[in-house]
């Protein structure tokens, strides 16, 4: 079995890039002469992590490190898919009753975004392959994902596409594994479970740096965990 190798969130990222990449086959081209392109419904996640050019001593050698224990494409890296608007404390901080344990008439209760998010849970089980589900978002009221969120689950990451009153949710991938009703979903920053995309990733980091060039590393989707 793989190790899951945990990178850090503080590493000195710049950019963090993440694509969805559809993969489509050829039927030929029609008696028009178009092509005529065919889905097989197969999504993989690519992500790409961009160093800042400034790296500091510490942040290089713990960066060789997690390079390191990669060993190549053997090992899988549990990474964060940094979003400075995502569904966080700031759009859902955690909330509390009064000591009577009653909330205010809207159904919110006393919130500080400073004490973290309040959980975002699954109301009802949803099944592998499921393009949509309901969250929980009363007791206390708090606001739905949005259309553009990121959310995870066990490593697997998914984008929101559209969401309707009473936590009603569509994303994409379909779901790669059964979630069980009142799972955690996680978004404060998702994680997502990536293999370097090659064997030579994360190579000659020093020497680009001196050259003073960016350093970019690239993951695809891990299935296997």
């Amino acid at each position: 079995m793989p190790e899951i190798i945990e990178w850090p969130c503080g590493l000195g990222l710049r950019d963090t890039d993440f694509f969805l990449k559809w993969t489509t086959r050829s039927a030929g081209r029609n008696l028009a002469g178009s092509e005529q392109v065919i889905g097989v419904n197969s999504a993989v996640w690519e992500v790409s992590l961009t160093f800042a050019q400034t790296f500091k001593a510490d942040r290089l050698r713990a960066f060789e490190v997690l390079v390191t224990r990669m060993r190549g494409r053997t090992n899988i890296a549990s990474l964060c898919i940094c979003d400075p608007f995502r569904y966080g404390p700031r759009v859902a901080s955690r909330q509390w009753p009064f000591d009577d344990d009653v909330w205010f008439s809207d159904g919110t209760g006393l919130a500080d975004p400073t004490s973290g998010m309040q959980d975002l849970l699954l109301k009802a089980a949803a099944s592998a392959g499921a393009t949509s589900f309901v969250t929980e978002t009363s007791n206390p009221t708090r606001p739905n994902l949005r259309p553009g969120d990121m959310f995870s689950r066990d490593g697997f990451l998914y984008r929101v596409t559209d969401s309707q009153p009473g936590g009603q949710v569509s994303f994409e991938p379909p779901l790669r594994a059964n979630l069980p009703l009142g799972v955690r979903l996680v978004t404060d920053p998702p994680r997502f479970y990536g293999r370097f995309a090659s064997d030579d990733e994360g190579r000659r980091v020093r020497e680009n740096l001196k050259l003073g060039q960016q350093v970019t590393v690239n993951f695809v989707e891990a299935f296997d965990r």
